[in-house]
């Protein structure tokens, strides 16, 4: 550098110019280095804050050449050089780090080779002075590379000097080490299924199928990974015999003058070998380096380690088939835009093109088109088209619609620098973290008002995003299904941004705050579609508010004529009494009990089959869930959450309050009728779904079933042609030998044999191919069968139990097993009950009125002048458990026992059936007697000490009909 002015500069966003594939001219910059560059060398003049390319040197780790400007640096002051580099007296002086071996629990990056220091075949070492951090084969690289700035002011590292073990990692240390080795995208699964590190030693395939994880790259990644981490070797595990075979280690020279690499970040679709070490890579994105020239793959590790020279003709037989020196996926989004001549990469567009042409389609599955995983084979496929093909060329019409999805969401993920870049990450975290904040100033720009300093490549690939989310938003809206947006940024929110590599950590922490980032730029930002408002999952919607002054009086107690009169209001009872009352009810059962604390309410709900507790706060005569309390009262709230679903306060929660636990009988309120009639309805519906969801899992069953033969035959096809094969070659061996000893007239006769045998080989060979094309292609088609009814299985449990659910809450209020069986079996008979509304009038479930404890003779004195149908159940106690039906038939009194064993109670086997006498009433108050007893074709239908005026007439004896 010449002598003249000098600015100085300090890195702020990491620049590293493999990510991009830069050449060798440009150097490796990352925050909180030191910079400098010659006035001179600037062509717009002295500037603080340079555009584009600066020609300078990285003090820090003593390197010269091009970086680029800002925002990756910021301006720190200007001096004068007049000795040049080497003698400037402004070049702080090369201290050697102070390096001590450490052990890592939070993974820390490598100054020298830019990778995270985690696993126990790569310990590492901290300087005790700066606090840089790099493995311990490093440290001697980092002499000539790097020196020790005595600044401790960066982040700290969290360490031991005692080895803490695996079995010992808490749910926050494993989340952070699958940050490290790019496992973000089932961190947070890891996180809510709290899976500890006693967890990741016992993992396997199975556990991480039961999780969810059921793509097998995926399986294999998370496996390989927690191998290494453990010291374990991979290729000794049971999974390992479906991964590549090691063998692909290379020995090359160190690299030379035109012989170097060209590097670049790559995003691998399966499991692959480093050809340095021989190890998998590790991770599901950015696994490691690939040379864009002759293919070679390797760690950041290993790359830093061993340099090697680019020899095409050497890695042609160890390379990927897949490899390609020019591809799509996985370059810059700014090259791609400019290529496209659109606002977005042409491979978005033809995928949103295709995504959108089948959601106009099926409108009610618009927002569920990008949460559905698609096969890594299918989408390697596609990714494998657009990076060989053209633009015309590529066709996705022949693809499924989720598999183009996953297309998408792969070329997003791949990219160099996601679409909100990672240089503006920090910023986008920071205004996130003003959402919803009402106090004070406000000192940084709003998320919506820094789409406006992106780049512009990424802000018209955001737009062009967003403005597809909203019309999916829209479509879905049309469709009057309900489903969340919410759902769909969840699925982007690491696609869509993500913080720079040595920052990778925080991902885990900030996955909240990315949501709300998407939330409210999709809600707030100009994305030019007309959109349906989206409702806020946040409580600070308010209900309206009441116009009664007197409603925000005094505060609200158990003594309030109101809330007293509430039939689902409890008082003061226990969570027990609470848990019996909803014992096998419906989801959107609840009710409302009195608080632990004074003036507070638990609202306890039924939910997924189990109770949920919800406090209703109280303060200054308002009532809510959260902050701010909204409600006048509660009977205002619970009214509210009647009409609107829960999900507006928790999103876990999608149900109304449905069904209250009544204090009141009930059987005679007239809103229990209708209850009752629309629940019938509401059981009819879920059996309709639960036997749509049977039929299509058993044609499933049965087209796998089929399947599974026919690949059985062709399996034991394919056998025979191998042993057929094995036949011919020792044939035609014999012929060949006998040909070399055969005289001159033999020899015409044996070549002609040894041809036909040659023919007759190639078509077996073209035979067995053919068939090996078609078992492959029926055992995929098997594998998505078993895939598709694994997918129903869930559902078809969950419709079960509340099919289930449902029965006990008819039972409970009345319906016979009778009824409920011919509702649910289709059947006419006994389905069109006319009294089944005034079965609630009826004196049959008051047992006072018919159970007397009496005399043979005292019961017919009691029935003597009864109507036909009048009927007393008295004891029998001389008989042991016994008692007898006394019941008026034709004018005359007949008596038959009711014999109770360990299955219920009736009156002769195999009919023990009813678990109580009352249900043994009510049945045969539909029922006549004459199924058991010919004389007695009467049904149930007066108690002896009931008015006879609450029993309908409908209700006739069957051979008085006659």
């Amino acid at each position: 550098m010449s002598d003249g002015e000098v600015l100085y500069f300090e890195c702020i966003n990491r620049y590293n110019p493999l990510d991009y594939g830069h050449g060798r001219e440009h150097i490796q910059i990352d925050p909180g280095d030191s910079l400098e560059v010659d006035v001179s060398s600037l062509s717009s003049g002295p500037s603080e804050k340079p555009q584009g390319w600066l020609l300078g040197r990285n003090i820090t780790k003593g390197l010269q050449g091009r970086f680029p400007g800002v925002p990756y640096v910021q301006f720190v002051r200007r001096d004068f050089n007049d000795s040049g580099y080497e003698g400037t007296p402004h070049r702080p002086p090369r201290i050697p780090h102070r390096f001590v071996d450490l052990t890592f629990i939070r993974p820390s990056l490598c100054i020298h080779c830019n990778d995270y220091i985690w696993g126990k075949t790569h310990p590492g070492k901290i300087c005790e002075a700066c606090g840089k951090t790099c493995h311990c084969a490093c440290a001697p690289f980092t002499i000539t590379t790097t020196h020790c700035s005595r600044d401790r002011n960066g982040r700290s590292v969290q360490s031991t000097d005692t080895d803490l073990p695996i079995s010992e990692w808490s749910v926050a240390n494993v989340v952070e080490w699958m940050a490290a080795a790019n496992l973000y995208r089932y961190a947070e699964l890891f996180s809510d299924r709290q899976i500890t590190g006693r967890d990741l030693l016992g993992m396997d395939e199975e556990k991480l199928r039961e999780m969810g994880i059921k793509d097998d790259f995926h399986q294999k990644s998370i496996l390989v990974c927690i191998d290494e981490l453990c010291g374990q070797q991979t290729d000794t595990q049971l999974y390992a015999s479906s991964l590549p075979p090691p063998g692909h280690c290379l020995d090359m020279e160190a690299a030379a003058g035109d012989s170097e690499h060209r590097f670049a970040e790559y995003n691998f679709s399966s499991m692959q070998r480093c050809h340095v070490c021989d190890k998998f890579l590790y991770g599901l994105v950015r696994q490691g380096l690939q040379c864009r020239e002759c293919g070679m793959c390797c760690h950041r590790f290993c790359h830093a380690q061993r340099p090697t020279e680019c020899n095409v003709p050497m890695l042609e037989r160890l390379r990927r088939p897949s490899f390609t020196s020019s591809y799509i996926f996985g370059s810059e989004l700014t090259d791609e835009v400019d290529k496209s001549c659109m606002e977005a990469p042409w491979v978005l567009v033809k995928c949103v093109e295709e995504i959108e042409k089948w959601c106009k389609q099926h409108k009610s599955e618009a927002l569920s088109v990008y949460r559905i995983s698609a096969r890594t084979e299918e989408v390697n496929e596609i990714k494998a088209a657009f990076n060989m093909g053209e633009q015309e060329q590529v066709n996705l019409s022949t693809h499924v619609v989720h598999s183009i999805a996953g297309a998408l969401k792969k070329y997003l993920r791949e990219l160099p620098n996601p679409v909100i870049p990672v240089e503006m990450y920090s910023q986008f975290i920071e205004a996130a973290k003003e959402l919803g904040q009402t106090s004070g100033v406000c000192t940084v720009k709003t998320v919506v008002e820094l789409v406006e300093d992106m780049p512009p490549a990424h802000k018209s690939t955001l737009t062009y995003m967003f403005a597809h989310f909203a019309r999916l938003y829209r479509w879905q809206f049309e469709s009057d299904v309900e489903d969340k947006v919410e759902n769909v940024l969840h699925v982007f929110c690491h696609i869509l941004m993500r913080p720079p590599w040595e920052r990778i950590i925080d991902i885990v922490d900030n996955t909240k705050l990315h949501i709300d980032i998407l939330e409210e730029l999709l809600r707030n930002g100009n994305w030019g579609e007309f959109m349906p408002p989206i409702l806020s999952p946040n409580p600070i919607v308010l209900p309206p508010r009441s116009t009664r002054s007197n409603d925000t009086a005094a505060a609200l107690s158990p003594q309030t004529t109101e809330l007293r009169d509430a039939e689902w209001y409890w008082g003061d009872i226990s969570r027990e009494e609470v848990n019996e009352k909803l014992k096998d009810q419906p989801d959107g059962t609840f009710l409302v009990r009195d608080a632990s604390t004074p003036g507070d309410y638990t609202l306890t709900l039924r939910k997924g089959g189990s109770n949920k507790l919800i406090k209703i706060l109280h303060r200054d005569g308002r009532y809510g869930f959260v902050e701010p309390l909204e409600f006048t009262s509660v009977v205002s709230l619970i009214n509210w959450y009647q009409v609107n679903s829960l999900a507006m306060y928790n999103n876990t929660l999608d149900t109304r309050l449905v069904h209250p636990v009544s204090r009141n009988l009930g059987m005679d309120n007239p809103e229990n009728l209708h209850d009752v009639a629309k629940e019938v309805e509401t059981l009819t519906r879920i059996n309709r779904q639960y036997l749509e969801k049977r039929s299509a899992y058993d044609v499933l069953y049965e087209q796998h079933s089929r399947l599974s033969q026919e690949m059985q035959l062709k399996h034991q096809a394919l056998d025979a042609f191998k042993e057929t094969l094995i036949v011919f070659h020792e044939q035609m061996e014999l012929t060949k030998r006998t040909l070399s000893e055969a005289s001159g007239h033999e020899i015409q006769k044996l070549q002609e044999n040894l041809d036909l045998l040659k023919s007759r080989l190639m078509r077996i060979q073209e035979s067995k191919s053919a068939l090996e094309v078609d078992l492959d292609r029926r055992s995929t088609r098997n594998r998505m069968l078993i895939g598709d009814m694994n997918s129903m299985k869930p559902e078809i449990k969950r419709l079960n139990k509340q099919r289930e659910q449902w029965k006990k809450w008819l039972l409970d209020r009345g319906k016979t097993q009778d009824f409920l069986d011919n509702l649910l079996e289709g059947r006419r008979e006994n389905l069109t009950e006319s009294s089944s509304e005034s079965d609630y009038n009826i004196p049959h479930y008051e047992d006072n009125y018919w159970f007397i404890n009496c005399q043979r003779n005292q019961a017919e004195v009691l029935l003597s002048n009864k109507p036909d149908g009048t009927f007393l159940i008295r004891p029998k106690p001389e008989e042991g458990n016994v008692h007898v039906l006394s019941i008026v038939c034709r004018g005359s009194i007949g008596h038959c026992k009711i014999h109770h064993a360990e299955t219920g109670y009736g009156f002769v086997e195999p009919y023990l059936i009813f678990p109580t006498l009352k249900e043994l009433v009510l049945h045969y108050y539909h029922t006549s007697l004459a199924e058991h007893n010919n004389d007695l074709d009467i049904c149930l239908l007066h108690p002896v000490r009931a008015s006879l005026g609450n029993v309908p007439n409908d209700i006739y004896l069957r051979m008085q009909q006659l």
